[in-house]
């Protein structure tokens, strides 16, 4: 499905495909801009490093390697000396990979957990790390269940200052907070999105406000906050239509996925995209 949009929108005529954000759907994507030299432009987590086939391939997010160092220095920062690690999916092991191998280089004693799969009902899991006295925490999921699992520990007990939670989510600020702005726990997470920046903080503004709506009942998360996700597709957006402007000379042509005959200005549009920043 994923690869007969994409062959339908370059048969209209674009500079550059976005996403899809579903892996397997992407890496189909991906294949047809390789052949058809067309750039394509991702936002989304991804651990495998790219080969030399992929000339037209562009990611946004945070290289893997770059949080996972991040979450290890932090560890270290904070002078822990044992930590429960809480891994969503495998993928999990993968941008912890640094702190998980970290007992076999510095002084430190981990215990591996994994959420459990297909609920959200994180207090069996909570329970036991409770009774085993587990009060350094890193919990490696996406925001919906991180909102989900403060609601469940603060229902345990689990919600004091003896506690700390590190969550690796880039969206932690687009959780509901305040109920726990009193209770002593204490949480770090980490963020991109650079809201000092006053004109980050003007399309931040507008885009929430654009976006108002009811909040979803026991959801545990803010409405109209921008995602991670959404900050790094509009920024994708911004520097696909800067660097067009920057681009003398080119003209968009409509593409067959069946003739694979590739566009003539996508080597060059592609090192635009590459060169391209702004303040």
């Amino acid at each position: 499905e994923a690869s007969r949009k994409a062959c339908d929108q370059l048969s209209l005529g674009v500079v550059a495909i976005f996403g899809p954000s579903h892996s397997p759907s992407s890496n189909a994507v991906q294949s047809i801009c390789n052949a058809l030299e067309v750039p394509h432009i991702q936002v989304r987590w991804k651990h495998h490093p790219m080969d030399n086939r992929d000339t037209f391939y562009a990611n946004l997010y945070p290289d893997y390697s770059s949080l996972s160092y991040a979450i290890l220095d932090l560890v270290q920062f904070l002078k822990w000396k044992t930590a429960t690690v809480v891994y969503d999916d495998s993928t999990g092991l993968i941008r912890l990979q640094e702190l998980i191998m970290a007992p076999s280089r510095y002084n430190i004693r981990l215990k591996i957990r994994q959420l459990p799969l297909d609920t959200e009902d994180t207090r069996p899991l909570l329970k036991e790390m409770k009774r085993s006295r587990e009060f350094r925490i890193i919990f490696d999921c996406n925001h919906h269940m991180a909102a989900q699992i403060l609601k469940q520990a603060q229902t345990m007990g689990m919600m004091t200052e003896y506690y700390h939670y590190i969550f690796t989510t880039l969206d932690l600020m687009a959780i509901d907070l305040e109920p726990y702005r009193f209770c002593g726990v204490n949480m770090t997470g980490f963020r991109i999105l650079n809201v000092d920046n006053p004109q980050v903080a003007s399309i931040v503004e507008k885009w929430s406000m654009e976006r108002q709506i009811p909040p979803k009942p026991d959801s545990g998360l803010l409405e109209g906050i921008m995602t991670t996700d959404a900050a790094l597709t509009y920024d994708a957006v911004h520097i696909v239509s800067v660097s067009y402007q920057h681009a003398p000379q080119m003209t968009v042509n409509a593409l067959q996925c069946h003739r694979h005959k590739p566009w003539r200005f996508g080597g060059r549009f592609m090192s635009f995209i590459k060169e391209s920043h702004w303040d």
